[in-house]
């Protein structure tokens, strides 16, 4: 029996070279599934009404709210500190027994670390919000407000707020501005309203999508890029 020995090397060729490509996909995939500045979230719907899109980052965990209309949270405690804020619509926050009616992208809540805190909808709608919890050496239970600011990093109008652990900024990025590069003392989270930002922390760039994060650790560069042709609304939090 004659044995075609380069046909058989190319054979083995064009498998090895597709088990390296799938190799190199998967290898990528994986990197993405576990990537530390881009993680996935949990999903956890709750008896409630309430839906929670769950990343952690670290020591913090960061939250996405969907809170059904009539749904309520009831008062909890936890040895975390929280704070939180809505997108639309509107929620009573009580805390320790004090009930406030939120409004959109005006005031958050600080819940200390073992105070009593829950929520409810009382609007016909939908609201949407989040929330972020970590353990902190200092803090007050309040509603702050956001005054208007200017953004350090890229100088920009801003609607901002600052805690005893936190600093809060809304940013209005026009079409084709960039975020400059830069690092700070504290960690970042950072979302969007709308549309697609492209962000790039150390090496690793994503193009950032409404419910998706990212987190930049201390002193980890990071920059970031308005390529639509709209105006996007990034939310950051440095804490």
């Amino acid at each position: 029996m004659h044995i075609d020995v380069f046909a058989l090397f190319l054979i083995y060729q064009k498998d090895l070279n597709f088990a390296i490509f799938n190799l190199s996909n998967s290898f990528k995939y994986i990197t993405k599934i576990m990537s530390q500045f881009f993680p996935n979230y949990e999903l956890i719907h709750l008896s409630s009404g309430i839906k929670l899109k769950v990343f952690n980052c670290q020591d913090t965990i960061f939250q996405f709210a969907s809170v059904e209309p009539n749904a309520q949270l009831e008062p909890h405690q936890h040895k975390e500190s929280q704070l939180g804020m809505i997108f639309n619509g509107s929620l009573v926050i009580d805390l320790n027994g004090n009930r406030t009616l939120m409004q959109p992208l005006s005031h958050i809540y600080v819940a200390e670390s073992n105070i009593l805190h829950g929520a409810s909808n009382l609007e016909p709608k939908i609201t949407e919000g989040f929330d972020l919890k970590r353990i902190t050496d200092n803090s007050a239970t309040s509603i702050l407000k956001l005054l208007p600011d200017e953004d350090t990093i890229t100088n920009l109008p801003c609607q901002s707020v600052t805690g005893t652990w936190f600093k809060i900024s809304i940013i209005k990025i026009p079409s084709g501005c960039p975020i400059p590069s830069h690092q700070s003392e504290q960690a970042e989270i950072g979302f969007i309203l709308n549309g697609e930002l492209q962000i790039t922390i150390e090496n690793e760039e994503q193009y950032l999508n409404q419910g998706q994060i990212y987190y930049a650790p201390s002193q980890v560069l990071h920059q970031g890029n308005n390529l639509s042709n709209q105006e996007i609304y990034l939310i950051k939090i440095l804490i």
